[in-house]
């Protein structure tokens, strides 16, 4: 239960570290159902493939082109204009095109590659719906806040924290710099195997 009052109380703060956009050069998108609280949701994922990072994640109860381009429109505003690499599902092309972004379909190996890292991240977030989510139903606000908190931790832990078997070090490097006062000292590294 602390883990999940950490992740709680952390998760805004930590939702706003992530890569450098001057590294970003590409993004991969794509999108998983999971239950949350009973209910299903989908959790929209953006990967830098050369980084190794998580960029960002969207939530929202359905899957269309609107939630698709609020989701790319975002990523859009920090990133740039980046080609946005997608499975080729019908929202992405509009949503794309309403954004500004170019869309690009990826190919099979990479297609593989962001299959494994959705799955990833499905796997961690049912794991963690093990907790409380709370509020009156599970599509509260409340417990869409919570989930919110929870892939913000997830995806901090994985950018700054774990350390990835290709790489041999986490895939974001820790700098000072732009980071809160509460961050500042020695950061912990643990490996997954």
């Amino acid at each position: 239960m602390s883990i999940w009052r950490w992740v709680q109380r952390l998760g805004p703060a930590l939702g706003s570290l992530g890569a450098d956009p001057r590294d970003v050069r590409r993004i991969f998108e794509d999108e998983t159902m999971v239950n949350v609280g009973g209910t299903s949701a989908l959790i929209w994922v953006a990967f830098e493939p050369d980084l190794h990072a998580m960029l960002d994640f969207h939530v929202s109860w359905r899957g269309n082109s609107i939630d698709a381009y609020l989701f790319i429109r975002r990523l859009v505003r920090r990133y740039g204009g980046v080609p946005i690499h997608t499975d080729g599902a019908g929202w992405y092309a509009d949503a794309c095109r309403w954004a500004g972004a170019e869309h690009v379909v990826y190919d099979r190996p990479l297609r593989n590659l962001m299959e494994r890292m959705v799955q990833y991240v499905k796997e961690g977030t049912e794991a963690f719906d093990l907790f409380p989510v709370g509020g009156r139903g599970p599509r509260s606000r409340r417990a869409f806040e919570r989930m919110h908190n929870w892939l913000s931790a997830f995806m901090f832990m994985h950018d700054f924290v774990f350390e990835d078997g290709d790489l041999g070090r986490p895939p974001l490097e820790w700098k000072e710099e732009g980071m809160p006062p509460w961050l500042n000292g020695p950061r912990p590294i643990l490996s997954l195997g």
